[in-house]
């Protein structure tokens, strides 16, 4: 599943400032945390706020920092706001290396962080449940509905419901809280930034359109003393840029089916109907083209002869900045990829460049085709837990609603609001140097803002069910970007739209849902080592094309290429048939 497939580049992604002290958890039951939850009231019977609830320490366990900066978190406004709404305190646990271990090793002896996230192992949640180790949250919010009006949207929304069922068989009771990732705008690659310079000169500035007018290009570049295109691919086993680039706008793929489940083959039949099929295409005719095309562009110097040693960016992003590289390709169907990629490596090594000195392409076509983008839009980033061994779940499910909460959203994402940290002087708050900040301006010390959107995004639930919320987060980046980067953001905006609509095609929910067994795992890789083994050699002349293309696909069917295309059409079926509407 795709929830399962981005997970280490969510953990990658993920940073949080925490600090080690005492746990507020110690050897309570499932039953007591419940009892525990129910009790909302003053011994008056008037409601009962945050403020009138004992003070309790939650210790909060996230992936991704150190904690050097010991009086950087301790004065951090975002902690002490968060503190003084809820009336708790709070605790940070933090790791890196062996962190997923720790924390269920803490789980399995009953000395769990309060609130600890798990990252890309959901199969994980059916087995705490049934162990008793983890927090029905869903007894403890419908119990009292007043108390955490937020949560019991969300958890008694259907979408919520759906995932309970997938991983518990029970839609009515959440043990987790899903962070749902979703960008603002939509994401696909194959979108090239050129060397303007090098486009007038060996274009007069035309921006390729189609496949053939943008190998020529390449081409053209080669003959002129330049590196055609480096398009992103670690060491030949990343093809993404270049199959959305070359192959997909001719029809096929030479993707191996690796990442999402749809990966490697193209689809026929109309979407959300019995008439859709996926074949997998990796070694159709038409890709074995498609590779013979890579290869002539490799021999002529079209495609960087560096494409299988430059596993570091920071290579390829020198001969970008020096002008040794025509075009290059990262992704930029995003907008902001594109801001990034102008700052680094273009300004980094050209202090005085403008924003006129790179030109972000089109996608390109086909005879009239555009490479398609598949994406459900959304996708499981993590999944949040209260242990049963914490001595206060009600009040840990006070922070999170708080922290759903529109003050809570407007405290962690709307940077308005964060001028009041002024008075910490400009030096303290400079994300540049602070270890947990961000290069725009930004610090943050607490990141909870993960927990709803895994892609960072504010989420508005107050307007919006679940669902709606967290598939259109709001991206309030430019509130801070400098003047240049707004200008980045919004030229690759207004590129980007001209094409947006015939690339990005949004699968229904239920792609969301698409469970592959572990025979169908076994078989993908096997597909993928194979891909990489072949491909990388012909792309390099190490194997003729002709010669070999037949062990390609022998090895395919023998790897198992047919019983994974009738288990992935099969599992989309039953998702479908399952959760489609």
């Amino acid at each position: 599943m795709k929830k399962q497939k981005r997970m280490l580049a969510m953990c990658l992604a993920a940073a949080v400032a925490v600090s080690m002290a005492v746990s507020a958890c110690g050897g309570d039951t499932a039953s007591s945390a419940t009892a525990s939850g129910a009790a909302s009231g003053t011994a008056s019977g008037t409601a009962a706020t945050n403020a009138d609830r004992e003070t309790v320490n939650i210790r909060f366990a996230q992936y991704g920092n150190s904690v050097d900066d010991v009086a950087g978190m301790e004065n951090d406004p975002v902690k002490k706001a968060i503190e003084e709404a809820v009336n708790i305190t709070l605790e940070y646990d933090t790791g890196t290396e062996g962190f997923d271990d720790r924390m269920q090793n803490e789980l399995f002896t009953g000395g769990a962080a309060d609130l600890f996230p798990t990252w890309g192992e959901s199969e994980k949640i059916s087995s705490w449940v049934e162990d008793g180790l983890v927090v029905n949250l869903s007894e403890i919010v419908n119990a009292d509905p007043d108390r955490y009006p937020t949560l019991y949207k969300i958890f008694n929304s259907d979408e919520y419901k759906m995932y309970n069922e997938l991983y518990t068989g029970d839609p009515d009771s959440a043990y987790a809280i899903y962070g749902i990732s979703a960008y603002a705008e939509p994401s696909f690659s194959g979108v090239p930034v050129y060397n303007s310079a090098i486009l007038e000169e060996v274009n007069g500035g035309k921006v390729p359109a189609t496949v053939d007018e943008f190998i020529d290009y390449t081409e053209a570049c080669a003959k002129a003393g330049y590196v055609g295109w480096w398009p992103r691919n670690d060491k030949l086993t990343n093809w993404q840029q270049i199959d959305m680039t070359i192959a997909r706008p001719q029809g096929t793929t030479i993707m191996p089916p690796t990442g999402d489940a749809w990966n490697g083959f193209v689809l026929s039949g109309e979407l959300g109907t019995d008439s859709e099929k996926w074949t997998l295409a990796t070694v159709s005719d038409e890709s074995k083209e498609v590779v013979r095309q890579l290869h002539e562009m490799y021999e002529a110097g079209a495609l960087d002869s560096g494409i299988g040693v430059k596993s570091d960016f920071d290579d390829a992003y020198a001969e970008f900045g020096a002008g040794n590289l025509a075009s290059a390709d990262f992704g930029f169907g995003y907008p902001s990829q594109f801001k990034d990629f102008y700052n680094n490596p273009w300004l980094a090594s050209n202090p005085d460049g403008q924003l006129s000195d790179l030109t972000l392409g089109t996608a390109l076509t086909e005879d009239g085709n555009y490479a398609k983008t598949y994406s459900t839009g959304t996708w499981v980033g993590s999944h949040y837990f209260i242990p049963t061994s914490c001595e206060n779940p009600d009040r840990v499910l006070d922070l999170v609603e708080f922290v759903a909460s529109t003050e809570g959203q407007d405290l962690l994402h709307n940077t308005k609001d964060y001028v009041y940290r002024d008075d910490q002087g400009a030096d303290y708050w400079n994300a540049a140097t602070a270890p947990y900040g961000y290069g725009d301006g930004r610090c943050k010390y607490v990141w909870f803002s993960y927990m709803f959107s895994g892609t960072e995004y504010e989420v508005n639930f107050a307007d919006n069910d679940w669902w709606e919320a967290v598939s259109n987060p709001i991206d309030n980046s430019e509130h801070w970007a400098t003047e240049s980067d707004q200008a980045a953001i919004e030229y690759a905006r207004g590129v980007v739209s001209e094409f947006r609509d015939e690339v990005n095609v949004t699968l229904p929910t239920y792609y969301n849902m698409i469970s592959l067994s572990s025979d169908a795992e076994e078989i993908r890789t096997k597909l993928t080592n194979t891909t990489n083994e072949y491909l990388s050699q012909m792309l390099g002349g190490q194997l003729d094309i002709d010669e070999s293309w037949d062990d390609y696909v022998a090895a395919y069917e023998q790897d198992g290429a047919a019983e994974l295309e009738q288990m992935v059409n099969d599992a989309i079926a039953t998702a479908r048939e399952t959760y489609g509407e």
